[in-house]
């Protein structure tokens, strides 16, 4: 092997002489007027070496800085991952000035230390519109609904077809009861959302337009009337209820009724229900028939609302104890038990977000943890 390795070093170098004793000549090179006299094999070789040296220099210098950003990025990561909040921020900073996805991470680590109002204050890429979105995200999370606002639409100014920010912006339409521009994201995010959630964005656009219907009366009858075709939630159904019973269509909402107790769903219904006296006034024939597959909170509750006190004295037994001081209160023909009968039904908060929040009446958005369609109603062993 090594006489192999010294015949070819020994060709080599016979080549090298060869071609050096064929272009031994002189040739005159004139630079700046002073002319010089050089071996027209140095000049070739010059040549092959500056043709050669200066792309090599400048892929190491490239791979060099390559490495390092590599480096840096998986030791961000790392450390990331470990825990290590400061440190991943301190290796990811330099390289989310050029690259906005390396911000992204920065601003995880920023964001898991609580300073994630810090963000706005440092040169980040933010050309794509990505850093925007995810702070805005973060902002959202941390109730700064004014600024998260800001970045969304910063976002949107960059990319229109951000998912983040148009949920962002939507979330946030909806806390603020815009419910005009909140149907308006809620349909884009419907158009550009991934098949695996389309159904999810389905249910939500429907409670969106349900509980505009409440809000934006002009336009109640088309708002109800697209959110129970577009999917039915006991939320959607109970508010079409409503609507059939406003119109005086009795049959139609009875049959409805029907369906919710067929599908299960008639004390989300009935506790939505419940709130309008008169609707329930025109129902009652058919709540009275069924009131063995109602739960005793919402029925009692249905009582109170009617003034049916010796419907209610059966059932106290099996409601909780802060319904049965509403009861007792409401019942009273004393004006300070009838008061406080009122301020106890304003705290009492039959429905539940999965994050713990609770609620007098349902709303399909949590403002605690911003999860749609979380909110349920308590059992009656939970009602608090």
């Amino acid at each position: 092997m090594n006489f192999i390795k010294v015949l070819v070093a020994v060709a080599l170098i016979v080549l090298f002489l060869v071609f050096v004793a064929q272009h031994a000549y002189y040739v005159q090179l004139n630079f700046f007027g002073m002319v010089y006299q050089v071996p027209l094999f140095v000049i070739i070789l010059f040549s092959f070496s500056v043709g050669f040296i200066l792309p090599t220099l400048y892929f190491l210098m490239r791979d060099l800085r390559q490495s390092t950003f590599r480096k840096n990025l998986m030791n961000g990561i790392s450390h990331l991952a470990r825990g290590y909040f400061q440190k991943a921020e301190g290796e990811l900073l330099s390289a989310s000035k050029k690259r906005e996805e390396v911000a992204l991470i920065t601003i995880k680590a920023i964001a898991e230390r609580g300073e994630i109002h810090r963000v706005q204050e440092l040169k980040f890429n933010r050309e794509r519109g990505l850093v925007d979105a995810l702070l805005g995200y973060y902002l959202l999370k941390a109730k700064d609904y004014q600024k998260a606002k800001e970045s969304f639409l910063s976002a949107l100014s960059k990319d229109p077809s951000n998912l983040i920010a148009l949920k962002g912006l939507r979330d946030i339409s909806f806390l603020e009861k815009d419910m005009s521009a909140c149907i308006s994201y809620q349909e884009n995010v419907l158009k550009l959302c991934e098949k695996w959630e389309k159904d999810l964005q389905k249910k939500v656009f429907a409670e969106v337009l349900a509980y505009a219907s409440e809000i934006l009366l002009e336009n109640r009858e088309e708002f109800v009337k697209k959110a129970f075709d577009t999917y039915k939630t006991f939320y959607t159904q109970a508010i079409w209820i409503k609507y059939l019973l406003e119109k005086g269509d009795l049959k139609e909402a009875k049959k409805q009724l029907d369906k919710v107790f067929s599908g299960g769903i008639q004390n989300e219904a009935l506790a939505i229900l419940h709130q309008d006296e008169e609707k329930l006034t025109k129902i009652m024939d058919f709540i009275r028939e069924r009131q063995e597959s109602i739960n005793p909170e919402v029925l009692v509750r249905i009582y109170i609302k009617l003034s049916l006190f010796t419907q209610i004295k059966p059932l106290l037994d099996k409601v909780s104890e802060p319904l049965k001081l509403i009861a007792f209160s409401s019942e009273s023909h004393r004006d300070i038990d009838k008061t406080c009968g009122e301020l106890l039904q304003k705290l009492y908060k039959p429905w539940v977000c999965s994050c713990g929040e609770s609620y007098n009446s349902y709303v399909p958005l949590c403002e605690r943890c911003l999860t749609w369609g979380n909110i349920m109603l308590r059992g009656v062993e939970d009602v608090a």
